[in-house]
Order: C-alpha cells, then structure tokens, then sequence
C-alpha cells in the first residue's frame, strides 16, 4: 500500500512539475535596433530559438523599431527579461534597473569616424558638416556627442541611418562628408580614411532582469556559453557577429552610462 502511495506521489509530482514548465510565463528578450527590424529578426531570431530549446521555456524576441523608442522604453520600466546591448545601455541597465550582465562578447569594440575625402585629417575638419549616424542613444552617435560636446563647433550628425551599413552608403552616396561606424566595418572598406577612434569597449552583453531568479541567470548564461564550439547552432553566434561568449561582469561596464548624459541630461 506504501509503495502504491509512494507511486502515485510520484506520478502526481511530475504532472504537475510537467504542467509548471508547459504555463512558465515566456521570457521577453530584447535587441539592441542596430538593423531595421526585419533584419534584426533574422539575426537575433535563431539566438531566441536556441535559448527556448535549451530552457524549455519560449524566448520571444522583441525589436524596437528604433533607439529612440528603444530607450523610452528602457527608462519607463517597459518589462523585459534579457536585454542584449552594448556597453552604454547595458550599464545604464545594471546601475538604474539592477539588470545582471550574463555573458559578453569576447573582442572588444569601438566606433571610427570614416570619410572618404583625404582633405579631412582631423576632427575639427567635419565642423558644420554632415556626419552619418544611428539615432541617438546608439554607441555611435554618443561617441560623436562626446567628441563634439561644443556647441559652438560641432558637426551636423544626420541620425537617420536604419544601421550601420545604412550609414555606410550615405557616403557612398554623397549626402554626407563621414559617418560614425564600428572601427570593424571602416576597416572592411578601404577606400575609407578614419579620422578617429573611439576607446575600445567591452562587447555587447546579454543582461538579465532581477526579477528572474538566480538559478535562471544561471541557467541562461550557461546556455550561452555552451554556444562556443557548438557547430550545431553555430548560426546564433554567427548572426550576432560574436566568435564566443565569455562570462561578463558588471565592472567591465561602469561608466558607460554616463555616456547616456550626453542626450539626457539630468533625466536619469
């Protein structure tokens, strides 16, 4: 009778664990707007799926339509689980909504001032002129509100560009004089002079909310770093631009955020 008893509890025990996993409220992830939309989904998509198989829990992915909703959202407490971002936005996250960085990319990054006309040498050169961007608060165009924080010399930044390839072909298309873009795609082109160099970053990270418990954390960022060497879903990593993840630390981001007041002031 002891064992029937003990055999039902067991078979209830795993229906209703079973039962827990199969209505765990899905996990919103969100990506940086680095792309237009349709082709930050195909990027950040395979990433989303890896994680729901490796969670058995549903990763939806979220894409701002651009930086601009993006970071209204960000300071209006919009929920989110897992934000992936790059250093500004991932520190502001950590300081001013106690996200926990996960995992990072391992190189690091930063951002050069690309032209294509060899009389510009310097900075003070593109003063008054048009300069391509992502919208603010992109890395990219916070590195140019920290170069060019005088307001009376300052370059006109055309914050218009839907990514950094868009940026790209602004100069190739003659409608501005430079563009602020990752030091790694100014070096694919060498048609490109680069004036300047932003510091080198960490990474972009993948940040998870508080509210997730730790051994979800935990859980996440090992699923993240069993990504390295996993041909099978080596497209997640790919897509991403990354080689490998490596575990991330708050300290590698602070004071990134300060970056942030470059466009808002006092309203952090």
């Amino acid at each position: 009778m002891r064992q029937t008893i003990s055999q039902y509890f067991i078979v209830f025990f795993l229906i209703i664990s079973a039962a827990t996993a199969a209505t765990a409220q899905p996990l919103q992830m969100v990506a940086q707007p680095i792309f237009p939309p349709d082709q930050a989904r195909l990027v950040y998509q395979p990433l989303a799926d890896y994680l729901s198989t490796q969670l058995n829990r549903e990763v939806q992915l979220i894409i701002p339509i651009s930086y601009q909703q993006h970071w209204l959202d960000i300071k209006n407490d919009n929920v989110v689980d897992l934000a992936i971002e790059e250093a500004p936005l991932t520190d502001y996250r950590v300081n001013y909504k106690n996200f926990v960085p996960l995992v990072r990319g391992e190189n690091s990054v930063s951002y050069s001032l690309a032209v294509l006309d060899t009389s510009y040498t310097v900075r003070d050169d593109l003063v008054g002129l048009p300069v391509a961007s992502m919208s603010a608060p992109s890395t990219g165009y916070l590195v140019l509100a920290r170069w060019y924080n005088n307001p009376l010399s300052q370059a006109q930044i055309i914050s218009n560009a839907t990514s950094w390839d868009d940026a790209v072909q602004q100069i190739w298309g003659g409608e501005v004089e430079a563009a602020i873009i990752p030091t790694r795609l100014a070096q694919d082109y060498p048609q490109f002079t680069i004036i300047d160099t932003s510091v080198e970053m960490p990474s972009l990270a993948i940040s998870a909310s508080p509210d997730l418990d730790a051994e979800l954390h935990q859980a996440i960022a090992d699923a993240l770093l069993a990504l390295n060497g996993d041909e099978t879903n080596s497209d997640a990593l790919v897509e991403l631009d990354i080689q490998s993840f490596v575990p991330a630390a708050a300290n590698e981001y602070r004071g990134y955020a300060e970056w942030l007041r470059a466009i808002s002031a006092n309203e952090f």
